[in-house]
C-alpha cells in the first residue's frame, strides 16, 4: 500500500481504465478513485473500451469516460478491476507507470505496482482503503460510487464473499452520504424494456441436467435484435439463472462478437461444490471461486458443448471427492 499511495502522489497526471464490458464495480472503483486524485490536483482521466451502461449512469463523472485508450502522456496509468491487461479491449501505452487494483484470483500480477486482494469481495472495497491512505476526505459522490461496487459484486451482500470488511465499509460509505436510493433504483429496481424482453428470450432456453445441479441457457444475436436490446441488457441474468432450485453450476452462453461466445459462469458453495474460476480457466478465462467468466472463439454450438462437458466433469469430480472430505470432517 505504501508504495502504491507513494506512486499516485507522485504522478501530476493519472489515467485510470475500467475494463471491457463494464459493471458497476470497475466503473464505481475508477470513479471514487479519480474524484480522489482530483481532490489532490491531479489531472485525471476516465477510460473504458466499452460505454458505462445505463445503470451506472447516474453517478458523478460517469459522463466523463471515454472509449478512447490513455494516451502516452500522462504520468500514470491505473487499472481497476481486471486480472490481465488485455481485458482492457485497447492497448495500453507501454510508457507510463502501470498500477493495477484488482482482487480476482486469477490476477496475472502485470503492473508495475500491484494491490491485488482475492479476499476482497468488491475492488472498490480495496480501492477505499486506497482513498483513505490517500488522506482524502469522504465525499457523497465519492462514497456512493465505491458503494455501488460493493453492494453488486456481494450481491447486495448476499455472495459468500460478502465479509466483515464489505460489511463495515458500506456502513462507512453511508455515514460519508452514499446515495443508497440512487443505486438500488438505477441498479436492482429499473430495468430496461427491451432488457426483460432479452431475458424472456433466454428463459424460454432455460435447460437443466446432472440431477438439476447443472442450469444453463444462452442468447444469440437475433435475441438482441428481436428485442431490440443492449449489449449491456444481458447484466444481471446469470445471477437470476444462479437462482434455479438445486443449482451447483449456472452457465450463460451470451454471442457476443461474431465468432466470439461470452461465458458466465457462477457455483454455489453447498457440495457438491465446484471451483467456477478453475472451470473458465480451462478456456482463457478467469475471475472468482463463485462467479467466473470467459470470451471463448466458435460458435454458440461448439462452444456450448465444450463448456456444458467441463462443467459436467467437474460436477462429477465434486461429487466423488465429496464423501471423503464429510469423512475427514
Amino acid at each position: 500500500m505504501k508504495e502504491l499511495v507513494a506512486t499516485l502522489r507522485g504522478a501530476k497526471s493519472v489515467a485510470i481504465v475500467s475494463h471491457r464490458d463494464p459493471d458497476p464495480d470497475t466503473i464505481g472503483s475508477g470513479i471514487a478513485l479519480g474524484l480522489a486524485l482530483d481532490s489532490l490536483g491531479k489531472r485525471v482521466t476516465l477510460h473504458c473500451a466499452d460505454p458505462v451502461p445505463e445503470h451506472a449512469r447516474f453517478l458523478a463523472w460517469a459522463d466523463r469516460y471515454t472509449t478512447a485508450p490513455p494516451p502516452n502522456t500522462c504520468d500514470l496509468i491505473v487499472t481497476v478491476d481486471f486480472g490481465s491487461a488485455d481485458r482492457a479491449k485497447f492497448a495500453l501505452p507501454q510508457g507510463p507507470t502501470l498500477v493495477n487494483i484488482d482482487h480476482h484470483a486469477s490476477n496475472a500480477g502485470f503492473g508495475s505496482v500491484n494491490l491485488v486482494d482475492v479476499t476482497s469481495a468488491a475492488t472498490a472495497e480495496l480501492v477505499s482503503r486506497v482513498i483513505d491512505a490517500l488522506g482524502v476526505k469522504w465525499t457523497a459522490e465519492m462514497a456512493t460510487a465505491a458503494l455501488i461496487g460493493i453492494m453488486t459484486d456481494t450481491g447486495s451482500f448476499q455472495f459468500p464473499s460478502t465479509d466483515s470488511r464489505a460489511l463495515d465499509r458500506a456502513a462507512r460509505l453511508r455515514e460519508a452520504g452514499a446515495d443508497l436510493q440512487a443505486i438500488t433504483y438505477n441498479v436492482f429496481r429499473n430495468k430496461r424494456f427491451q432488457a426483460l424482453k432479452l431475458w424472456g428470450f433466454a428463459f424460454s432456453r432455460l435447460r437443466r441436467e446432472q440431477e438439476d445441479q447443472l442450469v444453463w441457457t444462452e442468447v444469440t444475436r437475433d435475441d438482441f435484435a428481436n428485442a431490440e436490446a443492449l449489449d449491456e441488457d444481458i447484466s444481471g441474468l446469470v445471477e437470476q439463472i444462479a437462482r434455479a432450485s438445486g443449482m451447483r453450476v449456472a452457465l450463460l452462453f451470451n454471442e457476443h462478437d461474431a465468432g466470439a461466445i461470452k461465458v458466465s459462469c457462477r457455483t454455489s458453495a453447498w457440495a457438491p461444490s465446484v471451483d467456477a474460476s478453475a472451470v473458465m480457466a480451462q478456456f482463457g478465462g478467469g475471475g472468482h471461486v463463485r462467479a467466473a467468466g470467459a470470451l471463448v472463439s466458435g460458435s454458440v454450438a461448439e462452444v456450448r458443448e465444450a463448456v456444458l462437458r467441463a462443467a459436467r466433469e467437474a460436477l462429477m469430480a465434486a461429487r466423488a471427492a465429496r464423501p471423503v472430505a464429510e469423512g475427514i470432517a
